[in-house]
This record gives structure tokens, C-alpha cells and sequence, in this order.
């Protein structure tokens, strides 16, 4: 007789990422930190459209996503606000794709924002996702594998397909999932335990995680860093420090 599966395990031990976004007049800076990543930008706008443009990686695996900041400035300087999220993601460094998409649907807003998700490490496939805003709880889900089974609202959606389903949702709504299904996505690399060195092309993420970083020719030359901060020990929080002073995109 085959032994019961585990119940949906909870946050810790896991995942925990943090996106920070302050507007200001005229100007909108944003971070991103999780266990592999530390990204921050800053675009300056009128008119709807972004000025100028900084970026920097602060922490970040792989020696080629040292290259993403200069190369995100560089194509969305002179862009309209409205039509970033409409650029090709895998041009991009993943994590600083979404954070730009979000820091231009919010650059008009009066206050500043902070997403926390929180991911479960699986347990038979199984966790569960939470995300919250400006520490208010707005999402928490029961998955397997990538199925939602709670909240019945959402059950049997597969977070895989969330661009299919996502415009049957109020758009707030719509936006936190799909920052929470990346989240959940990028949980997955907790279970890797990579060594400093590795060569771009021998990556086990190289097929399945196209972005900047995997494309050529930044594949042929990239080597892992990988320097992993487990932020679910409770000894210290992503982006606990963050400044949005005038010299952040620098620190």
C-alpha cells in the first residue's frame, strides 16, 4: 500500500523574494533581492516615457548577468512607460524584465510598494505560495507540481499557463499572480547545488531559463558565482537595508 503524500508544507524553510518600488516626482526607483538575485533600477520620466535610465546588479549567479543592467538601460531609454511589459522577455535579465514591467506600471503612484512572496520547499511536489503587499497577506496558494488545489477559486489553473488566464482576473489581481508565478518558478533553484565555476553551456538551468545571461554569446563565456543567501533562517530580511537615496542604483 503506497504511503500517504505529504500535506502542502509552509514557509520556512523557503523562498523569499522581495520587490521594493519607490515613485517619486517624475522618477520611480525599484530592487529585487531573493536567495541568487540583487537587482536594482531607476528610470526617470516625463511625458510617459523614460528619459534616462540606471541599473546595477548588486548579487546575481552567473559573471554574465553582470552585463543585463547595461544592456536593459540601453533598450529602455527612450521607451514609453505603457509599452515596456510589450518588449521580448528573453532579451532580458528575467528578474530585471519584471522588475522594469512593474516599476513602469507604477511609476504614477503616491506611495511606495513592497511584495514579499514566500515559497514553501516542496514536499512530494507539493508548497504553498503567498505574496504580500505592504505586509497584508493577498494571495495564498496550495500547489501540486504547478496546479493550483486552493483556493477553489483558482483550483485546477496551472500557474505554467497563468498568460492564458490572467485576463479573466481584475487587474490587480492579475498582476500578483503572475509576479507570484515567477516567484514560485524561480523557488526550483534552491534545490540545485551548484559550485562557483561552472561553465555557462554545462548549466542544468541552460535550456530551461532563457534570458540574458543563456543567450549567445554571453553563454559561451558565463560562469557561475552562486552566491546563495537563505533568507527563511530569519537571521535577515531581502532588501532590509535598501536606501532609495540618490546613490542607490550605485551601492
Amino acid at each position: 500500500m503506497p504511503s500517504p503524500r505529504s500535506d502542502y508544507p509552509h514557509f520556512p524553510p523557503g523562498f523569499w523574494r522581495r520587490i521594493k518600488l519607490h515613485p517619486g516626482a517624475g522618477w520611480i526607483g525599484g530592487a529585487i533581492e531573493d536567495d541568487m538575485h540583487h537587482f536594482r533600477i531607476r528610470f526617470d520620466h516625463a511625458d510617459g516615457v523614460i528619459v534616462s535610465a540606471r541599473a546595477s546588479a548588486v548579487r546575481h549567479p552567473w559573471t554574465g548577468c553582470g552585463g543585463a543592467p547595461g544592456h536593459i538601460v540601453e533598450r529602455l531609454t527612450g521607451e514609453r512607460l505603457e509599452d515596456v511589459a510589450q518588449r521580448n522577455p528573453v532579451e532580458h535579465c528575467t528578474h530585471m524584465f519584471d522588475l522594469a514591467v512593474l516599476m513602469a506600471a507604477h511609476a504614477h503612484d503616491d506611495a511606495p510598494s513592497r511584495f514579499d512572496m514566500q515559497v514553501a520547499d516542496l514536499a512530494d511536489d507539493r508548497t504553498t505560495a503567498t505574496l504580500a503587499r505592504n505586509g497584508e497577506e493577498e494571495l495564498r496558494l496550495s500547489l501540486d507540481g504547478t496546479v493550483i488545489a486552493a483556493p477553489e477559486t483558482y483550483a485546477g489553473l496551472d500557474l505554467r499557463q497563468v498568460s492564458k488566464w490572467k485576463h479573466d482576473l481584475d487587474p490587480v489581481t492579475a498582476e500578483l499572480m503572475t509576479i507570484l508565478r515567477r516567484a514560485v518558478y524561480v523557488s526550483g533553484a534552491r534545490r540545485y547545488k551548484m559550485r562557483p565555476g561552472i561553465e555557462g553551456p554545462k548549466s542544468p538551468l541552460a535550456v530551461h531559463a532563457p534570458c540574458y545571461n543563456y543567450r549567445s554569446p554571453v553563454v559561451e563565456t558565463t560562469r557561475s558565482l552562486y552566491e546563495v543567501r537563505d533568507f527563511s533562517t530569519g537571521e535577515f530580511e531581502p532588501l532590509q537595508d535598501l536606501d532609495f537615496g540618490a546613490g542607490f542604483i550605485a551601492s
